[in-house]
């Protein structure tokens, strides 16, 4: 009998033995490593890029504000629309390429359009358009164009231009106001001028 109790406790371990075995082995079977990314640094710089005065910009005329400090944002307070009369503001702001070796590409994406006189207000306008002109005289951006009615259509995004190193291009704005506009009338308009470097 006594030697029963001992086999019977031999086997015991043994068993626990091959079951605490088998539970490291699985355990220990899991197999994982990392990537590492190391420090990043992440430096301010300037535009390359960026808004500057056009012959048109001034308070008497499209009214650009905002663009003076690092030129990457700009308001205009300014704008009109004349009934059956296209307003054109030739450079209304400017873009600078202001690296001295490299093109960057521009496009033009319409962010939001805003009724500040309620949901009459698109009735009033025909279009209210922007433009990219290049110092020649060129169009490069012809179809950003607001167009007014019973809404607003907007503009799809535009494909990227590229302005060459150290040139300043034009972005022209026209408006346009049905006739017999109500005066006074204001829309609010949201553009990104997007950046490829």
């Amino acid at each position: 009998m006594e030697i029963r109790k001992v086999l019977f406790r031999k086997e015991m371990k043994l068993v626990t033995l091959l079951l605490t075995s088998l539970l490291i082995a699985t355990a220990s079977a899991t197999v994982y490593y990392s990537l590492v990314m190391g420090p990043t640094r992440v430096q301010t710089a300037a535009a390359s890029i960026k808004f500057v005065a056009g012959d048109d910009s001034g308070s008497s005329y499209a009214g650009a504000s905002g663009y003076t400090t690092d030129g990457t944002w700009v308001r205009f307070t300014n704008l009109k629309a004349y009934p059956n009369a296209t307003v054109t503001y030739e450079q209304a702001i400017n873009l600078s390429n202001t690296d001295a070796s490299n093109a960057h590409s521009v496009r033009f994406r319409s962010k939001s359009i805003t009724n500040l006189n309620g949901s009459a207000t698109s009735g009033n306008f025909t279009r209210i358009a922007f433009l990219l002109v290049a110092p020649n005289g060129a169009k490069q951006i012809t179809s950003f164009n607001y167009t007014g009615g019973v809404s607003w259509s907007t503009p799809s995004t535009t494909g990227y231009i590229s302005i060459p190193a150290n040139e300043e291009w034009a972005i022209r704005v026209e408006t346009l106001a049905v006739s017999g506009a109500t005066a006074n009338v204001m829309v609010e308009i949201e553009i990104y001028v997007d950046v490829r470097e």
